[in-house]
């Protein structure tokens, strides 16, 4: 069953309780990020002086301010990632269940499409059925630092972490991270739309090529500039209302307005070295481009930082889409 299929399941099975009373969100302008106030040059300006920085972090800064986003060459050492793939190898030739590992969007050779496998029911299929959905789903795994110590030690890399706080002026913490094989051809959209964060935009994504990317293989596309566009106008309860609890015609007309949203914008792809790191705003226009050579991996770690005490998934009610 798709995702859309199941919302559309859970909201009809739904209709029969009673509504809960939303709690209306107020977004203080003045708690925004530095970066997103009208004085964000001034206060990088001050920044500098203050905190004496380097002039190699002042320019990521300005780019950040400017753009929404960064590259970090070579942040992540390939050895970890080297190790990383073994693990994610592992998933798939091992004889051990992992226990709480689960692999998403699994197809089967008979044509099905399971959303969500436990890692024991993946070991037991067959062999040669195993290896053909591995090569032949746009599988991925979420959270996987929490089963594999290389994925840890990438999920826990200082250097990731120092330059999140650089941007945020203030403490991140990692989380929600993926684990993907093949480029996504994710529709275009922005990640403050997905997750819960309150003030909006304390929410950085950090994108880790574990390989060389190359046009072919569907690598990332992003539009710089496009940070400052404002949320989806119906998402006006934010963060109660976003895509994680819109209705399916609202996830439709999303898209739709950030497709033509992006249009005002330079289309740019990711295609980084092994190693480097693609650091974006929550509000940057992204997705996954058009795989023009199925059998080219795309492999990549997504990890999301958001400061101690922003993330209030726990406070929004569903229905969820996912």
């Amino acid at each position: 069953m798709s995702r859309l299929s199941t919302a559309i399941k859970s909201r009809l099975s739904g209709a029969l309780r009673p509504k809960p009373t939303l709690k209306k969100w107020v977004i203080d302008p003045a708690a925004a990020p530095w970066y997103d106030r009208p004085d964000a040059l001034e206060t990088l300006e001050r920044r500098r002086a203050e905190e004496r920085l380097s002039d190699a972090d002042y320019e990521l800064l300005r780019k950040w301010v400017a753009d929404g986003y960064c590259v970090v060459k070579g942040a992540v050492p390939t050895a970890e990632i080297d190790r990383m793939q073994r693990d994610l190898d592992a998933v798939w030739s091992g004889d051990k269940p992992v226990r709480g590992l689960e692999v998403l969007d699994v197809k089967r050779r008979d044509g099905g499409e399971v959303p969500k496998v436990p890692h024991a029911e993946l070991l037991a299929m067959g062999e040669e059925e195993r290896a053909w959905s591995r090569d032949n789903s746009r599988w991925r795994i979420h959270a996987f630092n929490r089963f594999s110590e290389s994925a840890r030690a990438i999920f826990e890399n200082r250097e990731l972490a120092r330059l999140c706080e650089l941007i945020f002026g203030r403490p991140a913490r990692p989380g929600y991270t993926i684990n993907f094989m093949y480029g996504s051809e994710q529709p275009l959209h922005q990640d403050t739309a997905v997750f819960n964060v309150m003030p909006p935009n304390y929410l950085i994504g950090a994108w880790v090529a574990c390989e060389d990317v190359t046009e072919e293989a569907g690598p990332l596309v992003f539009y710089p500039g496009s940070h400052r566009e404002p949320l989806f106008p119906k998402f006006d309860n934010y963060p109660q209302t976003n895509l994680r609890t819109a209705a399916p015609h609202e996830m439709d007309e999303y898209h739709a307005h950030v497709a033509r949203t992006s249009e005002r914008y330079e289309r740019r792809l990711f295609l980084p070295e092994k190693g480097d790191v693609l650091l974006w705003h929550g509000m940057i226009i992204h997705g996954g481009s058009a795989l023009k050579n199925p059998e080219l991996t795309r492999r990549s770690y997504v990890i999301h930082y958001v400061p101690p005490g922003m993330d209030v998934s726990e406070q929004v009610v569903g229905p969820f889409n996912w």
